[in-house]
């Protein structure tokens, strides 16, 4: 695996008393000033947190068939997940109903996966009798949830699955790739509130990680992949990606290709660090799972986790070693002994360099 690059160090001004243009609190890299605070000129994200928002509605709506009787209809997932016919929440969109949708930034045979889990979430939604072999409700003391034949819990599949498939991927995969931060693509022309091409990409990878500008001293209202980040900082230190979104943006503004690319490699190993961490973090879980309803919905969190790495195009965990995890985990939830769950987790700790924190996770 790929050693981790380190954000570059904050060097300390040298002021004077009278000198009022330095900002005491800004970092400095090769002459120029990284800020502490995502407060860049000309940054849009709108679309990303719209995204955010859709995902966090449609998990919403996936959950009340959780509830005994209540069944959901398989056109209002499809329509929601396409943003194609649906009415959305006024309290999340204040300005008025979005215009972008999950569907199509959604990696191409992940989409297929997810629109195919819709007609079974509607079928066996409210329903009881969630057994082996059969989809249903499966109750336990904490909560209900709606699992299919092999015990995986549908809101997990679409919740986690478009956090992988959509988010993680369209950010690693797509707005940090060359071809949309590249030396060919347009950092001269600036579009008012938008930035030149090359910021603007940069800005939708940071729009899908869910967190304010002035993440991790602020954590209130945490989105996607930044609640998970944050969850795992106190043991996997997760949270320094932050210094690399602002070291890279501000290398991108200042035309320092060299600290662009360090900040970009970084960004992608600690995204995938923090998909690894939360993986382990439920497959501990499972392993401690007081009852089956419990079990079934840590390991289908820790199972997204794991399928979430495969999005990342540069990402030091191979897919064959992905395919190793899951295959610890067996295809059948309810048949998946904690011996194997610690298998899974020992195989997944080894690739991810994690092995030393594992148990704390």
């Amino acid at each position: 695996m790929r050693k981790l690059i380190l954000p570059v160090l904050s060097i300390a001004l040298l002021t004077s008393c009278g000198d009022k243009d330095k900002d005491e609190n800004a970092k400095v890299s090769e002459g120029y000033k990284v800020p502490t605070t995502y407060n860049f000129k000309n940054v849009s994200y709108s679309g990303q947190t719209d995204r955010l928002n859709m995902l966090k509605e449609l998990t919403s709506y996936v959950k009340t068939g959780h509830s005994v009787n209540t069944t959901l209809d398989a056109d209002v997932l499809n329509e929601m997940y396409a943003n194609d016919g649906h009415t959305w929440s006024s309290d999340a969109f204040p300005n008025g109903q979005p215009t972008k949708d999950l569907k199509s930034k959604t990696y191409e045979e992940a989409r297929t996966d997810i629109v195919a889990l819709f007609d079974s979430i509607a079928k066996y939604s409210g329903k009881d009798g969630g057994e082996n072999g059969q989809a249903g409700l499966v109750t336990g003391a904490e909560r209900t949830i709606l699992v299919d034949a092999n015990g995986m819990e549908y809101a997990q599949l679409i919740d986690k699955g478009i956090m992988g498939s959509c988010f993680y991927y369209s950010a690693t995969s797509s707005y940090l790739s060359d071809n949309k931060i590249g030396d060919a693509v347009d950092n001269t022309t600036v579009i008012d509130g938008k930035g030149t091409a090359k910021e603007h990409h940069f800005d939708e990878a940071f729009g899908y990680f869910g967190a304010p500008i002035d993440f991790p001293s602020n954590v209130e209202g945490l989105g996607a992949w930044a609640k998970y980040c944050n969850k795992m900082d106190a043991v996997a230190g997760t949270n320094k990606i932050m210094d690399s979104f602002l070291k890279g943006r501000a290398a991108i503004s200042n035309k320092d290709k060299s600290d662009q690319n360090d900040a970009v490699a970084d960004i992608k190993m600690q995204w995938e660090k923090v998909s690894a961490a939360t993986a382990i973090h439920y497959l501990n879980d499972a392993i401690k799972a007081a009852d089956t309803a419990d079990k079934l919905h840590v390991l289908t969190e820790a199972y997204a986790f794991i399928k979430a790495l495969e999005y990342n195009v540069d990402g030091s965990i191979k897919a064959a070693k992905i395919d190793e995890v899951l295959k610890s985990l067996g295809d059948n939830f309810w048949n998946t002994t904690n011996s194997k769950i610690e298998e899974a987790r020992n195989i997944l700790a080894t690739a991810a360099e994690l092995n030393d924190i594992k148990s704390d996770l």
